[in-house]
């Protein structure tokens, strides 16, 4: 029967031979019977998904290669179960030996539908995407908007291609953890907080509207801090308006929008490599031609955060599609489009709120007349009561009098947006009284008050901010101090914390967060508060340039800033050439932070003679293909860490190396970079200790040149690499960095090997392999680091085994590994850890290293629960 059944094209008899085998052996027996249980629910889970595999197969007229793998898995399965049935439950060794075969086959069957089933998916829908383009209407749609883009002269392709990694899921953000935004028509829709008053309401009013057929566009409209964003993010997670939108694309606009950004986020996000755009046009016209396409209609479009006076144009993404709706929240009203109005909360629904945030069981524990007249001072703005509420939580009866006391001039019901302002000033102030370990004038709030060097709706990496406060707060640099900085930022209700898995242990500490966010008016705060002393006196300067609009003291030739931080926000820096920048000459520069250089399209100005005394952190932020750095940056003779982040999609070329003579620069962080020109440069500098790079473009700067990095970079001790997707193998030449500590290497999935020659890195203490899917071992050299502590190979699916020597590893206290790694077994020789205290792995894992337990006495093992999405993959071929 098996012979026939693999010879045959029929995928579906061979499955319910499995599963009925499963459920008949599971019934009799009690010696894998939760072993059974757990394959039996991933079975029912796959169903579906091997259902549309063979679906597709016979819509190509058959492939019988496609799925004989799948049939000879199943088929295999099947005999194992019915072994595992003729085991006596006296027998230990072979009982053990068929649990690990058992857990094997459950693995294996999830990592085919995982890998091989998207590669067959991509595969298959673009043959039938090809036969159905030649002929009928989708042909036509596609013809019309060729010739719309042939007209504006643009010349650029309009084809698309998937950008889904090999192996492993890439969801919203760069996560690679599960998620139910990862899949094409559910784009990147914030979450929303745990606690929520006073919306069902207008939830249920805002639902009616979108359902009606009339209006294409419905304007949410409230001031700042009333709760737009999540009004519109608890929208999109109705089921009601999930089931009529197939597709739910959620983009933030800002006060200063850019519609290729925009436009190449709902690619992106959609998984679709985002196109060089020719012009706004040439991009609003391929999005239309991208949701046209789309299988997931009707379409829902939100634009967050629209600004009134801004150059932005709703209605050149009101397309001509059947359902298509747009929801655009802002703090103007639009009186062309339909709008609904969200009101302040009522003093009833405010108290509610802010008794949630202040009190740990909701109920009051100071006067009643403090609660109401500071919930009175909030004015109903679900953002004020949130952030103010957090900040009196656990304090005394005398600081909520000094608080009232404070706003006691502006108690009115509904204040003006200055009101709340001061309101969330108050509560950032308070920040104060909170003192950093590390130095005994530093407090919390100095730590927020540098968030602000970053632009509005930012997500910003957290080693950017480590990088920071390590040389200005002397955090430790393994980033613990940091983390529960953000934590305690997070409970304030004053940043948003994206973490990879919510149950991460502290051992994992900040490589569990992949980024920070923060409200768009928080950061205004920040600016007021800086904003308020005279430029000369001001410990840090935040610039907004929009066109040639510079401030004003930035032309005064006797003003010499002593600010400890200067931020300048523009646009893109294409335009910027070297005798640009070469008319803004600052000797001895000294400026803690240089921050954010964002240079606009229309920004021609020259720079004018200005000094800043105080340089010790530069961050450049911009949004180019090539991007010169200011030549002033060679006389900051102060500058220790440098901070360059690309805001857009493709990496940036980086021009005007001249850093020779910044011999304090110890920290680097590069964000979307082409990091060729660094070492073509030859960048040297002689104390350099860390560098992180980003997103950036590094495979062939690592094949071509890195034989030069111990020289440019001789004290090198931490190296973070993340989601450089053209890394491959990574050079041998790294090795001969004898001083490296830290070698993080994070979310590269197409990395495939690592060099032997690894072991001459004799220091090296932490070692991250984070999400290397196609990574498939470790070089045995591995067991001469002598020093290492700190192992993490989470998520390397493609590996299989650990080295057979792994005792040698002497030191080794932390290990994380799992995520349905292809482990077996362990090594003997993990016995022998003897400092191993720490285990984080998934329950198959633990399974493994609990036998350890009896050898290792010290030893933790801490259990992560997995989230694997079978969902994305049954909908990811449906589409």
């Amino acid at each position: 029967m098996a012979a026939s059944l693999l010879g045959g094209a029929a995928l579906g008899p061979v499955f319910d031979i499995l599963l009925k085998t499963v459920l008949d052996v599971g019934i009799k027996i009690i010696t894998f019977r939760s072993k059974f249980l757990s394959l039996k629910q991933t079975l029912l889970d796959i169903e579906p998904v091997f259902a549309d595999i063979e679906k597709l197969n016979k819509a190509l007229h058959g492939r019988d290669e496609d799925i004989e793998m799948f049939k000879n898995l199943l088929m295999k399965g099947a005999e194992l179960v019915l072994k595992c049935s003729k085991t006596k439950c006296y027998d230990p060794l072979k009982k053990w030996n068929y649990s690990r075969k058992l857990t094997k086959l459950e693995n294996s069957l999830v990592k085919v539908c995982q890998m091989h089933g998207l590669i067959q998916v991509c595969r298959d829908s673009k043959q039938i995407l090809v036969k159905v383009n030649e002929h009928g209407k989708k042909l036509e749609e596609i013809h019309s908007m060729l010739r719309c883009i042939s007209l504006t002269g643009s010349g650029s392709s309009v084809g698309f291609t998937n950008s889904s990694g090999s192996s492993g899921w890439m969801m919203s953000g760069g996560s690679s953890f599960g998620s139910s935004n990862g899949f094409s028509g559910w784009s990147d829709v914030p979450q929303v907080p745990d606690s929520v008053v006073g919306f069902q309401v207008p939830l249920q009013e805002l639902k009616l509207k979108l359902f009606e057929e009339k209006e294409q566009v419905v304007v949410l409209s409230a001031s700042a801090g009333c709760g737009k964003t999540t009004l519109a993010a608890m929208v999109c997670q109705e089921d009601d308006i999930k089931a009529k939108y197939r597709g739910i694309f959620f983009v933030t606009v800002t006060k200063t929008p850019n519609i290729k950004r925009i436009v190449g986020e709902i690619f992106e996000k959609n998984n679709y490599k985002v196109p060089e755009f020719a012009s706004e046009h040439d991009a609003i016209c391929q999005l239309n031609i991208l949701l046209r396409r789309s299988k997931s209609q009707p379409v829902l479009l939100v634009l967050d955060d629209v600004w009134f006076e801004s150059d932005f144009d709703i209605e050149n993404f009101a397309f001509q599609i059947p359902g298509f709706k747009i929801l655009v929240t802002s703090r103007f009203v639009f009186p062309k489009f339909d709008t609904y109005k969200l009101k302040l909360l009522s003093e009833k629904d405010a108290k509610a709120l802010f008794c949630t945030s202040a009190f740990k069981d909701s109920t009051p524990n100071v006067r009643l007349d403090l609660v109401h007249k500071v919930v009175r001072s909030c004015g109903g703005f679900p953002l004020a009561l949130r952030v103010v509420g957090r900040s009196l939580c656990g304090q005394p009866e005398v600081i909520w009098l000094n608080r009232v006391i404070m706003q006691s001039k502006r108690q009115i019901l509904f204040p003006t947006e200055n009101d709340l302002l001061r309101s969330l000033q108050a509560s950032i102030d308070a920040l104060d009284e909170k003192v950093l370990y590390s130095r005994d004038t530093t407090t919390l709030r100095d730590c927020y008050l540098d968030l602000g060097s970053f632009p509005e709706d930012q997500r910003i990496h957290p080693a950017a901010l480590l990088d920071m406060w390590v040389e200005r707060y002397n955090l430790d640099e393994h980033g613990m101090a940091a983390m529960a900085i953000f934590f305690e930022l997070s409970s304030q209700n004053l940043v948003n914390l994206a973490l990879a898995r919510k149950d991460a242990p502290a051992v994992v500490g900040l490589h569990n967060l992949h980024y920070i966010q923060q409200h768009d008016l928080l950061r205004e705060v920040i600016i007021h508060q800086c904003d308020e002393k005279p430029v000369e006196e001001r410990m840090r300067i935040y610039i907004n340039i929009k066109g040639n609009d510079f401030p004003r003291w930035w032309f005064e030739q006797r003003l010499q800033p002593q600010a400890e931080v200067l931020s300048i926000i523009t646009g893109l820096l294409s335009i910027l050439s070297p005798p640009f920048w070469s008319k803004l000459e600052t000797s001895s520069a000294n400026l803690l932070h240089l921050v954010s250089a964002i240079a606009d399209e229309d920004f021609s100005s020259d720079w004018h003679d200005v000094q800043f005394p105080k340089v010790e952190v530069l961050v450049l932020n911009f949004e180019t293909r090539t991007y010169n750095l200011p030549p002033f940056i060679k006389q900051m003779s102060q500058l220790k860490t440098l901070i360059v982040t690309n805001n857009g999609f493709f990496p940036a070329k980086l021009n005007n190396f001249q850093f020779c003579s910044l011999l304090n620069l110890k920290r680097i962080n590069l964000e979307r970079i082409s990091v060729t020109s660094i070492f073509t440069a030859s960048l040297q500098l002689p104390n350099l200790l860390k560098i992180s790079l980003i997103m950036c473009e590094i495979g062939e700067a690592f094949k071509s040149s890195v034989a030069n990095m111990p020289y440019m970079w001789p004290k090198l001790v931490e190296m973070n690499i993340e989601y450089c997707n053209d890394l491959i193998e990574v050079p041998a030449e790294i090795c001969d960095l004898v001083d490296l500590k830290r070698l993080s290497i994070c979310y590269c999935h197409e990395l495939v090997a690592l060099p032997e020659e690894l072991g001459r890195l004799t220091n090296l203490e932490v070692l991250r392999l984070h999400s290397c899917t196609n990574l498939a071992e470790l070089p045995e050299s591995i067991v001469k680091l002598n020093k290492l502590g700190f192992l993490d190979v989470y998520d390397c699916v493609g590996m299989d085994c650990l080295p057979m020597q792994m005792d040698q590893l002497c030191s080794l206290r932390t290990v994380c590994m799992g995520s349905r790694l292809g482990f077996t077994e362990l090594p003997n020789s993990v016995l022998k850890l003897v400092k191993l205290e720490d285990v984080v792995c998934d329950e198959e894992t633990a399974s493994l290293w609990e036998f350890c337990k009896e050898y290792l006495r010290n030893l933790r093992i801490t259990v992560i629960k997995e989230d694997i999405n079978l969902n994305l993959l049954h909908k990811s071929l449906c589409i």
